[in-house]
């Protein structure tokens, strides 16, 4: 019965190839007779050529029935013998060795896979690895985002709070100057009305200077006074800025689009303080106008004084009290 292999190899192939080889003097091996064929792995053309090597001694007439082995000479049946053993023999011992070489390069493709896969797996491992760091990495950048936006927030909410404070003296300052716009209408008045008095209150001028310079020297104190909260209120604006420039130099190291916002808020305090000095040389001259004023008032006080003295004589314009 002819068998059929699972590559389209028949028997009858195998068995031509065979006699191709015997009809040129060569010996039929696996080999060989895959070389004559053209197709065919050894393991499928190994027992078709086992089964063409058992069929072999029959069709010579060496099949061991005394009739037909009668009719060739004992050397030749000898020989023939010999022939096949040594035939058989090579063929299976091939046949061994390539299975044995297909076994091995088995082997080794199996071993490179499992290398492969180990390879793949150390690959995959320090992906996940370095994923895991990079998004560490990134949480650790979101936070300290967060936290440079919360101080930019806090200096900005800062500034504002100053801005207020310099409104606050701006409000201030124009309080002063409209008492001392009432002030100074008022006294020149005053000043009209008792020109004519001036006069009269030589003998008062050493008591009134010494009242006059006690009043100069209260004003003082407030100026200094003031001048003392100026002070403070410029140093606390020095230690800001100084806080600010610390705050800036960490925000433009670790966040560069914070920078130009930082620069801005300098230059706002640097604005700041120059408007603190603008208000410091108003409230000096507001001081200067309030003591000149006061020097005013005490004047006419002392006027008003000497006219209830001399009410004997005639009647004189009394100085009106300043509100």
């Amino acid at each position: 019965m002819q068998s059929k292999s699972t590559r389209g190899v028949q028997q009858d192939d195998v068995w031509e190839a065979a006699d191709a080889l015997i009809a040129q003097g060569l010996r039929p091996t696996i080999e060989r007779v895959r070389q004559k064929i053209g197709r065919g792995s050894p393991n499928t053309v190994s027992p078709m050529l086992e089964t063409w090597f058992a069929t072999l001694g029959p069709r010579l007439g060496v099949d061991g029935s005394r009739e037909k082995s009668d009719d060739l000479p004992q050397a030749v049946r000898q020989a023939m013998m010999q022939f096949w053993e040594v035939a058989l023999a090579t063929s299976q011992q091939q046949a061994q060795d390539q299975i044995k070489q297909a076994t091995q390069v088995l082997d080794e493709e199996r071993a490179a896979l499992a290398a492969r896969e180990i390879e793949l797996a150390q690959q995959q491992r320090v992906q996940m690895e370095a994923q895991a760091a990079a998004t560490d990495a990134l949480a650790v950048a979101r936070s300290q985002g967060a936290d440079l936006a919360a101080r930019l927030e806090e200096s900005q909410a800062r500034l504002a709070r100053r801005d207020g404070e310099v409104q606050d003296f701006r409000d201030k300052l124009d309080v002063i100057g409209k008492l001392r716009d009432a002030e100074r209408r008022h006294s020149e008045e005053e000043t009209q009305r008792h020109a004519q008095e001036r006069n009269s209150m030589a003998e008062q001028s050493t008591a009134d200077q010494r009242r006059l310079l006690t009043e100069i020297d209260r004003a003082r104190q407030q100026v200094k006074r003031a001048e003392s909260a100026l002070s403070d209120y410029q140093r606390n604006s020095q230690i800001s800025t100084q806080n600010l420039e610390l705050t800036n130099k960490a925000l433009s190291d670790r966040l560069l689009p914070v920078e130009a916002e930082l620069r801005a808020t300098h230059v706002a305090l640097a604005s700041a303080n120059d408007r603190a000095t603008e208000l410091r040389a108003l409230l000096q001259q507001e001081q200067a106008s309030r003591i000149a004023a006061l020097a005013q008032i005490e004047r006419l006080k002392i006027l008003g004084a000497r006219n209830a003295k001399l009410g004997a004589g005639p009647k004189r314009l009394v100085p009106r009290r300043p509100a």
